[in-house]
């Protein structure tokens, strides 16, 4: 086919499921880990990785110039479906390219739902003890009936701790 060159429209679609940021973006790591597993090239597929995110990213000249610096044709204008210069196809699904329509925003823990404190004094106290990821011991007071939201709030609020 004949090279087209990149279209601006984004594809619209819909998720069999809605799906959150995090679990598109979770979608979108595991096809770029396999997608060279499959047929094609090793750059070839990373020069799609890139032109796609320009591509989301609405800079629709850095796509185009990757495309064309890497010799990938575009005999639709899509980068749902592209060759390199051996004749090799590489298909892109819509989820790199655009978001679903039916996306659903995520909630910050502080934005959940009204969680009730449990009574005061509910519960025996006990000390727990956590480690950060950034290797900090901490020691923290809690009672048996806190819930983890509870616990996250009390860390956030003595430690200040996110």
């Amino acid at each position: 086919g004949r090279n087209q060159p990149l279209k601006k429209e984004k594809p619209k679609w819909k998720s069999d499921y809605p799906m959150t940021d995090g679990q598109l973006r979770s979608k979108r790591d595991e096809f770029w880990d396999t997608a060279p597993a499959f047929e094609g090239r090793k750059e070839i597929w990373d020069a799609l990785k890139a032109a796609a995110h320009a591509f989301e990213s609405n800079d629709h000249e850095l796509a185009q110039a990757i495309i064309d610096g890497a010799n990938i044709t575009l005999p639709h204008g899509a980068l749902t479906e592209c060759y390199d210069e051996l004749g090799n196809r590489y298909q892109l699904p819509v989820y790199c390219l655009a978001p679903p329509i039916n996306m659903i925003e995520e909630k910050g823990d502080l934005e959940t739902l009204d969680i009730p404190d449990p009574p005061p004094n509910s519960g025996h106290e006990c000390q727990l003890r956590l480690r950060l990821s950034t290797g900090k011991d901490l020691k923290l007071m809690v009672r048996s009936m806190d819930t983890v939201y509870h616990m996250k709030r009390r860390l956030h609020a003595v430690e200040g701790v996110e």
